[in-house]
Order: structure tokens, then C-alpha cells, then sequence
């Protein structure tokens, strides 16, 4: 990674987190974005209007536009020249602003409170945000390549961690996500995981898990990362492990 790669990512990363509270939009699609969008902020776009997104304008958006020549892909993969005109912000943190505000159209709501980056970069595109048929599969790469999952969880209070428990419960769930709103994996899909009834993944009463990660959501629910899925080492104040 060069400077004005870290740099970069600093940048956008810090602000990222400090409008997280706010917003809900994990930092590290805000910084794939920035960076695929802008080239690393070299592109004339964000040096000349700071619009590190590729937002385009609209009547009644309350700033001011210019006019580029941009590429769109079409369904059956064919990319076509138009002009089209681009918000233009008066500073880097105007700018950043912008893209905040810009989320707020209802098309793009189903990506507050979103956890899990792969899902957050899937999302953006079918809401609309790029025509580029691999626009979700270039921002997780740069997350992968560049680590940018660090940034959320600084903001979901994630711990990386490598520590073992046992099960004390008489079966946890498995989940896709960390939180009960996430549906549960089926157990021929998981590597290690039991299997109940339904064919659900499930840990049962006496199994040592290794968790690679820990999430905090609240003083009463904590919830564990293995190589299966997720699973609440702690939901409702009551421990289901040891």
C-alpha cells in the first residue's frame, strides 16, 4: 500500500466512523466506494468537486453540478459514452457529507444497520448506486485487499479474538449474521455444525466452539463469530456458554 493509499483510506475511514452513529452505513462500503469511485481521489471529479462517490446531480440537491462524459454498462454487458452532470461539493468534508445525504433516498434505506460488508455491497448495487455488473464484487475486494472491515468493527465493537467455550445450553441456533433477525444456516452448507430436526445448524449442549470473533451489541447480548457462523454467546442477559 503506497502513502496516498493509507492516506486516502484515513480519510475517509475516520469520517466514516464518526457519521456511523448517525447514519448506520458501515465504514468500510464507504471507503470501497471512495476509493473504486474517485481512483483514490485522483479522479478530476473529486479534485475538482470533491464528490468522491460519482453522486450525479439533481435538481433541488442543493449544490452546484458539473458536466463529465461517463461510461455506463447495459444488462447484456455493453458500455455506452453519455454526459452527465455530477455534483460538485466546495470541500472534502462538504463532500463526504453529501454522500450521507445522498443515502437518505428511500431506495437506499434497506442499508442502514447492515452488518455484514459482502451483504452491504450487494445491496448498493441492486438499489441502483452503479450499472457496472461487477460493481459489488470490485468494492469487496478492495475490503478484502485492504483490511477495510477494521473500521466496522471499531463501530459494532467486534474483537477479534481466538477463544474457546463450551455450550451450555441444550442447542444455539446458527445464523448468517449476528443478531436474531438473521436467518439460520442450514446445516449441509456449514463445515462443522450439527444438524436439528429441520436440518438447521445448530451447536448442542457440550460442544467446544472456537470463536474467531466477538460482537457486542449491548450489555445483555453478545454474539460469537465461528467457522460455521454466528451464534448469542450471551442473548437477554443469560450466558448459553462457558
Amino acid at each position: 500500500m503506497t502513502k496516498l493509499q493509507a492516506d486516502f483510506i484515513k480519510m475517509i475511514g475516520d469520517a466514516a466512523v464518526s457519521y456511523y452513529r448517525d447514519y448506520g452505513i458501515l465504514p468500510s462500503l464507504t471507503i470501497a466506494q471512495a476509493i473504486l469511485e474517485s481512483n483514490w481521489g485522483r479522479s478530476g471529479l473529486s479534485r475538482d468537486c470533491y464528490n468522491f462517490f460519482g453522486m450525479k446531480w439533481s435538481k433541488g440537491c442543493g449544490c452546484d453540478y458539473k458536466e463529465y462524459k461517463t461510461k455506463e454498462q447495459k444488462k447484456d454487458g455493453r458500455y455506452i459514452t453519455i454526459t452527465a452532470k455530477f455534483r460538485k461539493y466546495k470541500s472534502v468534508s462538504e463532500g463526504i457529507r453529501g454522500y450521507y445525504e445522498f443515502l437518505q433516498y428511500k431506495r437506499y434505506r434497506n442499508l442502514r444497520g447492515v452488518t455484514d460488508y459482502r451483504k452491504a455491497c450487494d445491496l448498493i448495487r441492486q438499489d441502483g448506486w452503479a450499472t457496472s455488473l461487477s460493481y459489488a464484487q470490485n468494492l469487496k475486494n478492495y475490503i478484502k485487499q485492504y483490511d477495510l472491515d477494521d473500521y466496522d468493527r471499531d463501530v459494532l465493537g467486534i474483537e477479534k479474538a481466538s477463544k474457546f467455550y463450551v455450550v451450555t445450553a441444550s442447542s444455539i441456533k446458527i445464523r448468517e449474521g449476528a443478531g436474531t433477525e438473521f436467518p439460520q444456516k442450514v446445516a449441509k452448507a456449514c463445515a462443522s455444525a450439527q444438524s436439528n430436526v429441520l436440518g438447521k445448524a445448530v451447536y448442542r449442549k457440550g460442544r467446544t466452539i472456537e470463536v474467531q470473533e466477538i460482537i457486542t451489541i449491548s450489555e445483555g447480548e453478545t454474539w460469537g463469530k465461528t467457522i460455521d457462523g454466528y451464534l448469542a454467546l450471551k442473548y437477554g442477559g443469560n450466558w448459553y456458554v462457558k
